[in-house]
């Protein structure tokens, strides 16, 4: 191989080994928290578990990753605050984010986990992100022509630089020639020779346009690339996919949220009937662990109103506000409890305090289509017959 076109290729091999090293020393930036003494252990697992979930801060094939050791100077009485240096590492086979999620939650395990709260500053700044639409559809294609775009233009880029190549392997013949005219001696070059030297160019320049690309896509925040390999295993199949570790902001505040449930209603004389429940049940996601929900519901009850008479079928509606507590981040499952007020339209008429608690379940929101979580409630009421309602049912969110 020609000795110019040799050192063409080590500068450009060179120029891009710096430049990716120098754009992942860029990505450096300090964590600080400060808390108590007795709980820091703790406040540090969970800071670098955070950081291990987040994806606000480091783009492509990149994540967090702790570079420094923890350290701490006293604030006050008690009081401790720590920095340590991160920067966006490289993922592979031993550090992704399942598995340092993993390690991170066994070793909170050892060291106990504490509820208290603790401030956490990280001084680089979150990755802007694009809006976020609820038409998946739609960003997909919109996705696929700017990555056929993008293409495009990596064809153009590699077509102007085989150009060049062939232009510098031209120039290196009128050299070898003028040499041989000069009766000097020089080391020959076979047309393969070229020919490889020149696919080895190309693929080189490709590999780095693809990975750029690549690290472009999977820096859009709602989604991410997943490769499958297809039968055959000779063909690897990329496709967008939506990311499911966030809630979507259509989801944030959903007005038109409703429930239906079969109920059983039972009072302190024994009585037992068994009726169905429906309601509007309007809710707002302020917080990944906590939801609040109204309910405006009704259904019918038959009971005998006036002792010695025939039983009375009338209408039970009722006003409440509930408070969703999510305790696990990564699951569905969810308490609630609840205060409001129930009427009766019996001949007797009457409004009662109504107090509730009980638990559900909670569907993944990007594959929940209508029926989107199921519950279970225990309500009384606080009348003189002491009534309890039991309540099994489903929501459904439009």
């Amino acid at each position: 191989m020609n000795f110019h076109l040799k050192r063409a290729l080590f500068t450009l091999l060179l120029s891009a080994f710096l430049s990716t090293s120098v754009a992942l020393g860029q990505e450096r930036f300090t964590v600080t928290i400060e808390g108590k003494d007795g709980y820091l252990k703790s406040f540090q697992k969970r800071a670098e578990l955070k950081l291990a979930r987040s994806t606000k801060f480091c783009r492509g094939f990149t994540m967090p990753k702790m570079i420094s050791q923890w350290k701490c100077v006293p604030t006050g009485e008690g009081m401790r605050k720590c920095s340590a240096k991160a920067k966006c590492g490289l993922i592979n086979k031993v550090f992704s984010r399942t598995t340092e999620t993993r390690r991170l939650r066994e070793e909170l395990k050892k060291i106990g986990y504490t509820r208290h709260k603790f401030p956490m500053i990280v001084s680089k700044k979150p990755l802007v992100t694009p809006h976020r639409s609820r038409y998946v559809d739609e960003i997909q294609r919109r996705r696929e022509n700017e990555r056929v775009a993008e293409e495009r233009s990596l064809r153009k880029r590699i077509k102007e630089r085989t150009q060049k190549a062939k232009a510098e392997l031209t120039e290196y013949d009128e050299f070898a020639q003028l040499e041989k005219e000069l009766d000097i001696e020089t080391k020959k070059s076979t047309p393969a020779e070229r020919r490889d030297a020149l696919d080895e160019f190309s693929k080189v320049t490709l590999a780095e346009d693809r990975k750029q690309l690549e690290g472009n896509v999977e820096g859009v925040a709602p989604f991410v690339l997943e490769r499958q390999t297809n039968n055959s295993g000779d063909e690897e199949v990329i496709r967008i996919k939506r990311r499911d570790d966030r809630i979507p902001e259509d989801r944030t505040i959903q007005l038109l949220s409703f429930s239906t449930a079969l109920t059983s209603i039972g009072d302190s004389a024994g009585n037992s009937v068994a009726t169905v429940d429906v309601a509007w049940t309007p809710r707002w996601q302020f917080s990944p662990s906590l939801a609040a929900r109204g309910r405006v519901g009704g259904h019918f009850y038959s009971v005998e109103i006036v002792e010695g008479e025939d039983p009375e079928t009338f209408l039970i509606y009722d006003v409440a506000g509930e408070l969703e507590w999510f305790p696990f981040e990564d699951s569905g499952w969810y308490a609630t409890g609840s205060l409001g007020i129930q009427s009766w339209a019996s001949t007797t008429g009457g409004a009662f305090s109504m107090v509730s608690v009980g638990a559900g379940y909670q569907f993944n929101f990007s594959q929940a289509k209508v029926f989107d979580r199921v519950f279970f409630n225990y309500s009384t009421v606080g009348n003189e017959e002491g009534n309890s309602e039991l309540k099994l049912g489903v929501g459904i969110t439009f």
